[in-house]
């Protein structure tokens, strides 16, 4: 995943505090699996603390040509 490599690099090089692990990886493959990937994206944004949501959205954004917004319950994210 395209994502998860750009995150890491980044995590690496100290500009960002977040990427995700296996853990967030295997539950964006089973939510791809049964809601596609737009609902498994956004959850993988949603996911992301607060300080890295916006480089974790535009990361997701570059790899999937499209803005994808977080998934939230209710109003919270």
């Amino acid at each position: 995943m395209s994502v998860a490599r750009n995150l890491s690099t980044r995590q690496a090089n100290g500009e960002i505090r977040w990427a995700p692990q296996l853990r967030e990886l295997l539950a964006f493959q089973k939510i791809a699996d049964v809601l596609g990937d737009d609902a498994a994206a956004g959850n993988l944004i949603g996911t992301a603390p607060e300080e890295d949501r916006d480089i974790v959205a535009t990361a997701v954004k570059t790899a999937f040509g499209k803005t994808v917004a977080p998934l939230a319950l209710g109003a919270r994210i």
